[in-house]
């Protein structure tokens, strides 16, 4: 199930504009156990073999982790938010038909709460998130469906963001164990990769962001890297579907 890279909902900037939004991204009681594989079914629920089912009313709930390098958490702790996600609509968007997506990021100690949108589809070939590409000064020039699993899913495939070839994804695994606070999961691991170099600095930083999606319920976990440090999480607590 997952958190906008996105993902991107939404990734160098992009990535940490994402992760900016989400405190970013990108996308996940209870079923014990949900399986994983097959196709990329029709991106509905129940009975949905999606790995992101779609239908208006659908829920998640997650704990979002932050380093406190990402943010100045007090005492130097991790921070933790309370993440949810909702469908809450359908949008027909240049000829093709998206599902909205209302994510709101609960207010933590010193911040306060943050809402907004992210537009989504499912199709044969991918699961898809869409992503605005911003000028320097941050207006959208234009917007771009960015593949966030291909379907169906096979290990060791490997695709380019469409915009950002510097960002590579890898169908890394389709059948991994994940544990989190809704159960036991087994997922599709992606991994998407690229150098960013932050602001102020002179050398890149390496950021693998790992999402694992389990058929049927969506997003599981996603985790932040930067060369090899774990510095964000999301983790799936409940979730609820039509």
């Amino acid at each position: 199930m997952q958190v906008a890279r996105d993902q991107t909902e939404q990734v160098t900037a992009l990535m940490r504009s994402m992760r900016n939004a989400l405190m970013l991204l990108s996308l996940s009681a209870v079923i014990v156990t949900a399986g994983c594989g097959g196709g990329g079914g029709d991106g509905q629920s129940p009975g949905s073999t999606s790995y992101l089912p779609m239908a208006v009313g659908n829920t998640w709930d997650y704990t979002m982790t932050l380093a406190p390098d990402l943010i100045p958490a007090q005492n130097g702790q991790n921070q933790e938010f309370a993440y949810h996600e909702t469908v809450i609509g359908t949008a027909d968007l240049q000829g093709q038909a998206y599902y909205v997506i209302r994510t709101v990021r609960e207010a933590g100690e010193g911040y306060e709460e943050s809402t907004w949108q992210q537009y989504r589809r499912v199709d044969d070939e991918a699961l898809y998130a869409r992503v605005a590409v911003r000028s320097e000064e941050g207006i959208i020039q234009r917007w771009y469906d960015l593949p966030l699993l291909m379907l169906p899913p096979i290990e060791g495939q490997t695709w380019k963001d469409p915009e950002f070839e510097d960002v590579t994804f890898t169908t890394a695994s389709v059948n991994e164990t994940i544990q989190v606070p809704a159960g036991t999961f087994r997922c599709v691991q992606v991994d998407r990769e690229f150098d960013d170099t932050p602001p102020g600095e002179d050398s890149p930083v390496h950021v693998l962001i790992r999402s694992y999606y389990a058929r049927g319920v969506g997003l599981v976990r996603d985790e932040t890297r930067e060369d090899g440090v774990v510095t964000s999480t999301l983790e799936l607590l409940t979730y609820e579907l039509n």
